[in-house]
């Protein structure tokens, strides 16, 4: 396997959980050794490199539709959405047991009314209507219920066109 930079690290945890089923590993290769009886394993060679992480906001949708636009949480991130004039957004942030969703923002201040409801499982609904063409990005964040896991920041950043 090829590696350079970040992808080291990842080959090295690799490396730490293939050792206990009898693989050994270093910088450019995995390969299997012998171990006590028991299965084969058969080694196979891997090529090419570990595809980079995408940076910077993704598009939640296609296009730029009108009416009520249903988005719906996608996942950590910086998300993006293109709306017509006139549109409103259908937002669902789902809760799965991990923690809460902090209040919506909206950023600038007064781009965009939110009304938004927490239902008795943790999931918040929001409809989100703009208050003019200027573009506006809402935020908010996952808090865990455990005080040592992460935050997840999630931002949904919506240009209107018309």
């Amino acid at each position: 396997m090829i590696v350079d930079g970040p992808s080291r690290a990842r080959l090295a945890a690799v490396c730490a959980l293939l050792s206990v089923a009898a693989v050994s590993c270093d910088a450019s290769s995995i390969s299997a050794r012998s171990a006590s009886p028991g299965p084969t394993v058969t080694p196979i060679r891997v090529t090419g490199s570990l595809s980079p992480a995408p940076t910077g906001a993704v598009p939640i949708l296609n296009g730029c539709p009108s009416g009520v636009v249903t988005v719906n949480y996608l996942g950590e991130g910086d998300w993006t959405v293109c709306v017509r004039t006139g549109s409103r957004l259908r937002l669902t942030l789902p809760d799965d047991g991990y923690g809460t969703w902090s209040t919506l923002r909206v950023t600038p201040a007064g781009a965009a009314a939110v009304a938004a409801t927490t239902d008795s499982k943790g999931n918040v609904r929001a409809i989100v209507t703009p208050a003019s063409t200027i573009p506006f990005c809402l935020a908010t964040d996952l808090a865990p219920a455990s005080p040592t896991a992460p935050d997840f920041p999630w931002q949904l950043c919506v240009t209107i066109r018309r």
